[in-house]
């Protein structure tokens, strides 16, 4: 009996030891390259951006359910910045929603420097490295575009008021006041369109039928339903509206884009804008996209004491070149800064292992 009894003592703990030795083996493993990227997760506070083995950062964004993969940076900043300017193009919808930074006096003009670009192309210079140094060149040529144009605007004004124009600007180009007008409640209400008076419309901007079955000598096709005109402020950004007739209320009018112009500019009843025409001479750099005739539009708000500019437009026309020129370095300041703090509070990484 005590025989038996060691036999099955003895088989026991054999097939206990076997099966101990079986789960070692079966333990999963976590390979290096996993494990980093799961650590960076803990490690990285920006949107988009991962660390990579060597020490530098990685940047992708997720868009249709794809990821895209934007680049390799050496610092975790310069790789969320990649990803905010991204954002802009990809998730145009809630951008504001899915950013590393928050909009700044440089940064809130991306957008209309990826209006003349696809989104292809904004990607290839994000990941070439070229997109900074096209948005400054943006920047650059819209600072010289800003004041003079303003100085274009101020002395259109002076000389309608009875006082001397400004001739000096037109070396480079000249604005000419084509019409303006004074908003009623309905131009700035929950009909989110803009009336142009019929005598203006017909005058001054493109071409529309106020009788769709109507066709020119020699035509087989219909009058143009409805055109998209493109028109820049004092900041040199840019608006597109859609332009058409309604035959309701036998209107040419402005409709889709705008409401966000009402909203972005905070117009009320009784405020003036103002539309222009301004010509820039061939050997002029203008911006990319717009041609060397274009349509400007400006806003006079109404007050007690009568309508007067706004005040950011004011302060632009005399600091315009320097502001804008401090563009050059907002980029890497802003990383920079962010880098110095990511060290002092996280240490550094050397060959993939962090160093406090």
């Amino acid at each position: 009996m005590d025989i038996l009894s060691n036999e099955g003592k003895t088989a026991t703990e054999t097939s206990v030891s076997s099966e101990l030795r079986l789960s070692k083996r079966m333990k999963p493993t976590v390979s290096p390259t996993t494990r980093i990227a799961l650590s960076s997760t803990d490690t990285t506070k920006y949107k988009g951006v991962v660390q990579q083995q060597n020490g530098h950062w990685g940047a992708q964004i997720y868009a249709d359910h794809k990821r895209i993969w934007l680049g390799t940076f050496k610092s975790s900043a310069e790789a969320a910045a990649a990803y905010d300017s991204a954002s802009i193009k990809l998730r145009s919808f809630d951008a504001n929603s899915h950013r590393n930074f928050p909009w700044s006096e440089i940064t809130v003009h991306e957008p209309d420097f990826q209006n003349n670009h696809t989104t292809e192309a904004v990607l290839n210079m994000i990941r070439d490295g070229s997109y900074l140094n096209k948005f400054r060149d943006h920047l650059r040529v819209r600072s010289q575009m800003v004041a003079i144009a303003n100085i274009n605007i101020v002395g259109t004004k002076q000389s309608r008021g009875g006082g001397g124009g400004v001739q000096e600007s037109t070396k480079c180009f000249s604005c000419t006041e084509l019409f303006h007008k004074e908003l009623t409640p309905s131009d700035v209400g929950k009909l989110n369109r803009l009336v142009i008076p019929k005598k203006h419309a017909v005058k001054h901007l493109p071409f529309i039928s106020d009788d769709q079955t109507e066709r020119g000598e020699g035509e087989t096709g219909g009058a143009v339903d409805d055109v998209e005109v493109v028109v820049y402020d004092r900041a040199m950004r840019q608006w597109k509206f859609r332009y058409c007739y309604w035959k309701s209320s036998q209107s040419f009018v402005f409709t889709r884009g705008w409401n966000g112009f009402v909203k972005e500019k905070n117009l009320k009843e009784k405020d003036v804008i103002v539309f222009y025409t301004c010509d820039v001479p061939s050997n002029f750099k203008t911006l990319e996209g717009q041609s060397n005739n274009f349509l400007m539009i400006d806003v006079d708000y109404f007050t007690d004491k009568g309508s007067v500019a706004p005040k950011e437009v004011n302060k632009m026309v005399h600091n315009v070149s320097e502001e804008e020129m401090k563009t050059e370095n907002f980029f890497s300041t802003k990383i920079e800064e962010e880098t110095k703090s990511e060290l002092n509070k996280e240490g550094f990484m050397l060959f993939g292992v962090r160093i406090q």
